[in-house]
């Protein structure tokens, strides 16, 4: 089944729920490499022991790269046709992510205004919830983007 790729503000309708597509597992190659990368030298990131020394029964998933898989796992439906990111509020983690767990998101429309400034565009706000393979909660946030409106003829 073909699906369609963004929307457009006028898409956005409050209260409106996206179930964001496919999720994504994430390995430990994913979690070491993000970790060195961002500089997070945090030993409970990719040391077992040390991990499972503080209560963990291994090495937790980078809470940062849980943030940016399941923003990013929203990025198709809300924001492709996106003029600028605004931010993100009340970020809260629920669970520790561990590699092998497989995230899945869904966001719900909380607002859509036209902007004071462009005509053109609208600001939509969403409610992402990012949920493991036992759909146990691990993460919501709420996030803002400038949104095209639909090109007119």
């Amino acid at each position: 089944m073909e699906r369609q790729r963004s929307h457009w503000c006028e898409d956005f309708e409050i209260g409106r729920e996206f179930t964001h597509h496919w999720g994504r597992t994430i390995n430990e190659g994913d979690n070491s490499l993000f970790s060195t990368l961002t500089l997070h030298f945090n030993p409970l990131y990719y040391n077992r022991e040390f991990a499972f020394a503080h209560g963990h029964p291994r090495e937790q998933v980078n809470p940062m790269l849980v943030f940016n898989t399941v923003f990013g796992l929203s990025v198709e439906d809300l924001s492709e046709n996106g003029a600028a990111f605004l931010g993100v509020d009340d970020l809260t983690y629920h669970l520790p992510v561990y590699p092998g767990d497989t995230l899945t998101a869904t966001s719900t429309v909380l607002a859509n205004r036209p902007s004071s400034k462009n005509r053109q565009q609208a600001i939509c706000t969403w409610h992402t919830k990012g949920v493991n393979q036992h759909s146990r909660l691990v993460i919501d946030f709420k996030r803002t983007n400038l949104i095209y409106k639909r090109p007119t003829a």
